[in-house]
């Protein structure tokens, strides 16, 4: 009967667990076997071991094809297969990563777990931040499930709109592999039934085994940076509210000293959301530079454009929030002492960075167009 009873409450709940908030970004980090569950670390790694040797004889076809490539100096075929290999470099690097960082993601997604629960025991007014922020989350996490899905799926598609129209205005039309290159022992037969059939499909599997792991951690990226702006934005309401609802002088400075406290929580999270998507964040700023490059010389050396491989900061108004409150009405020292900390200290803007060495924010998005064009122009010339 009492479990009964629970199993209510906890289905009346307006806000809910990470996973029940955001379920197809958890159900992408799951199938990617990146979900830091520690309980079942050994077994994730073992099953990516018999993913990747289903995948080997694919992975040694395209490492062999790179080889080619390189040493009869193909650069139009290199260029090209490199920015497909950078994709899945990104993927291995992926799961190695939160296999490392396994327990501080496992504690960044429990911290947001946390505060989407206390949201049930708040105030109305509390409680439309978070349905705002929620609705935010839900967006991105939709947005990291349609690009992934769009820029895997554009290889097959693209394959199979062109042989129908080779079989549609050609009697004997030629035939198109999901990603060209050579294929190690069957390379002369590679067009042919069943070989091309076969490849064709072990070739889909690639895809699909991409997916959730752009869309699971790329996802969650997104989510936990909005609840960061999402734990600000409750923060500076809290001392609005600190000051409209304090009956006197005692009340005001605990409410006050409350909201400091969560402050210092909000940079505490800030700082754990660094530590577990810092050196990622730094990875794929170097690789998306590599790829704009390589994209940029296969333009270069063809003339033309391929559509398959070209498609490839938080808290600045926090301070003027707390500055607007009524700090005024009620000229306590020890409050205003406070809230000239809080002031100071939200000056310090939350911009994520990788590894310290890079900053996310629009300028950085000129570098990687800088970066990636200096790279271009030094490999071209």
């Amino acid at each position: 009967m009492s479990a009964t009873k629970i199993s209510i409450e906890t289905s009346e709940k307006k806000f809910k667990s990470f996973h029940e908030t955001f379920p197809y970004c958890a159900f992408a980090l799951a199938c990617a076997l990146i979900y830091p569950n520690r309980a079942n670390n050994r077994k994730r790694v073992i099953t990516f071991g018999i993913l990747m040797s289903f995948d080997s004889l694919m992975l040694f076809w395209f490492v062999s094809n790179l080889a080619i490539c390189a040493y009869t100096f193909d650069k139009y075929d290199l260029s090209r297969n490199l920015s497909v290999g950078i994709v899945v470099a990104v993927f291995f690097f992926k799961f190695f990563y939160v296999y490392i960082k396994n327990d501080k993601f496992a504690d960044l997604l429990a911290n947001i777990t946390d505060d989407l629960l206390k949201g049930n025991d708040m105030d109305e007014d509390y409680q439309a931040i978070y349905e705002e922020y929620i609705k935010l989350g839900k967006i991105g996490q939709t947005c990291w499930i349609i690009i992934p899905i769009l820029l895997s799926t554009q290889f097959p598609i693209y394959a199979t709109v062109l042989m129908i129209y080779e079989s549609l205005t050609k009697d004997d039309g030629e035939r198109y592999m999901v990603h060209e290159m050579r294929l190690q022992f069957i390379d002369n037969k590679k067009y042919e039934t069943p070989y091309f059939e076969v490849v064709f499909i072990y070739s889909l599997v690639q895809c699909v085994v991409l997916c959730p792991n752009f869309a699971g951690l790329d996802g969650s990226f997104c989510i936990a940076s909005n609840h960061l702006c999402l734990k600000i934005k409750l923060l500076a309401h809290k001392v609005h509210r600190a000051f409209k609802d304090s009956n006197n002088r005692y009340q005001l400075e605990m409410n006050v000293k409350e909201a400091v406290k969560e402050h210092q929580e909000a940079i505490k999270f800030y700082n754990d959301l660094q530590h577990v998507y810092g050196g990622w964040l730094f990875i794929v700023f170097l690789l998306t530079s590599i790829l704009i490059s390589m994209n940029l010389y296969q333009i270069h050396l063809s003339e033309s454009i391929d559509t398959k491989y070209t498609i490839f900061a938080v808290s600045e108004e926090l301070s003027w929030d707390i500055y607007d409150v009524p700090w005024e009405s009620w000229a306590d020292p020890v409050v205003t002492k406070l809230l000239i900390f809080m002031i100071a200290k939200s000056q310090e803007t939350f911009i994520l960075t990788g590894k310290g060495i890079v900053y996310f924010n629009m300028q950085l998005f000129i570098s990687v167009l800088q970066t990636g064009y200096s790279f271009f122009t030094l490999i071209s010339s």
